[in-house]
Order: C-alpha cells, then sequence, then structure tokens
C-alpha cells in the first residue's frame, strides 16, 4: 500500500495554476496517478473553487499544432512492426503529388452513378508496409477486388492453394 501524501491547500493551488491537466496537477504534488488519486484531487480543487479553465483536459496537445506529413515522409519503406500508415495520409500525399484521383484499371473517376466513390489504395506488391510511391496506386472497389492480393490474400492462402493456382498440383 502506497504511503499517504500530504499537502496544503497553497501547494495545491499552485500546481493547479502551473499544470493544464490534473494528471499534471498530481505530477507536480508527487500523487502516483492511480486509485482514486485524480478523483480526490479533482473534488478538492471544486471544493476550494481554484479556477481551472486554463486546463485543456486529455487534449494535452489542445492549441498547438503538429506539423503536417509531407508527401515524402508519407511515402516510404515502414519497418515491418511499424504500424500502418493511415489510408487519409497515403490518400493526401498521393492527391498532393499529382496522382489523379483516378482508377488505374478502368479509369472510374471520383464519382459513379452520380454519386461519391472512395477509390482505394492497392499496394502492388501485398505489403502494407511498403508505402513507396511506385507502389501505390488508386483502384475502384471493383478492380482492386480482382487483384491478386486483395485484401492480402497472399499471405492468407495455404501453400495448397499457391500450388494448385500454379498448376502444381
Amino acid at each position: 500500500m502506497g504511503s499517504v501524501r500530504r499537502y496544503d491547500d497553497d501547494a495545491l493551488i499552485a500546481a493547479v495554476l502551473s499544470s493544464t491537466s490534473i494528471a499534471g496537477v498530481l505530477r507536480q504534488l508527487g500523487i502516483r496517478q492511480a486509485g482514486g488519486s485524480h478523483h480526490h484531487v479533482s473534488n478538492r480543487i471544486k471544493r476550494l473553487e481554484i479556477d481551472t479553465s486554463h486546463f485543456t483536459g486529455q487534449a494535452h496537445n489542445r492549441g498547438t499544432h503538429r506539423p503536417r506529413l509531407k508527401p515524402y515522409e508519407v511515402l516510404v519503406l515502414l519497418p515491418a512492426n511499424a504500424p500502418r500508415r493511415k489510408t487519409y495520409l497515403l490518400r493526401r500525399a498521393l492527391i498532393e503529388l499529382g496522382i489523379p484521383l483516378v482508377c488505374a484499371g478502368c479509369s472510374t473517376g471520383a464519382e459513379w452513378n452520380g454519386h461519391p466513390l472512395t477509390l482505394e489504395i492497392d499496394h502492388l506488391n501485398g505489403s502494407a508496409f511498403d508505402c513507396r510511391r511506385e507502389n501505390l496506386r488508386f483502384l475502384c472497389p471493383n478492380c482492386h477486388s480482382q487483384t491478386p492480393n486483395y485484401c492480402r490474400q497472399i499471405a492468407n492462402r495455404s501453400t495448397s492453394d499457391q500450388n494448385r493456382d500454379s498448376g502444381q498440383i
């Protein structure tokens, strides 16, 4: 069981004024962010009527801007243990490079039958980690479903299926 950490009202007021969140207040007071600490300090702040209008809440980066990734920063070969690139980042990077928003298979645009059509991004070699420009293309859902690596079909197929398709069985 943790030791009881005591602090006076002045220390709490100073911590609140110099923090942007309850978690920051807890850190300044040397209190672990576990159990009922957050709730206890929040209630004490309310009881003392300390102004918290400068708190940014969970959005600890609110008010700051993360620089937008450039296309050359998005379209790279990722390490195998990296998280996959978000589709909206890939789409934006390709469009910024001047790649037309047209299906590479059938030349369908971003509209079909008068309705918006979301073109999918196809990784030519089937690797979601290979986000280099030369490995990416826009495809409509119909054309994309006909590719050999659609929904990672190559990785999901058993060896016997691959041998059957290649004529070895």
